[in-house]
């Protein structure tokens, strides 16, 4: 198995998803279209940082909490 990688997939209606796949090829082919809009660009990245991801991911929790 190949190690997957973070992606960025830019739609042709300009929204921002972030992906895991082995490549960009892999990714472009599983990533499911319709009402997001075509993909316009694939690139490797990741959508947040691993502190914006730990912060959201921890907002998340106190909001469930609640």
């Amino acid at each position: 198995m190949k190690d997957k990688k973070d992606f960025i997939v830019t739609t042709t209606n300009g929204t921002r998803w972030g992906a895991t796949g082995t490549s960009a090829a892999n990714v472009r082919e599983n990533f499911i279209t319709g009402i997001f809009g075509n993909i316009a660009k694939v690139e490797a990245g990741r959508l947040f940082t691993h502190e914006e991801e730990a912060e959201l991911k921890r907002e998340k929790d106190e909001e469930r909490i609640r």
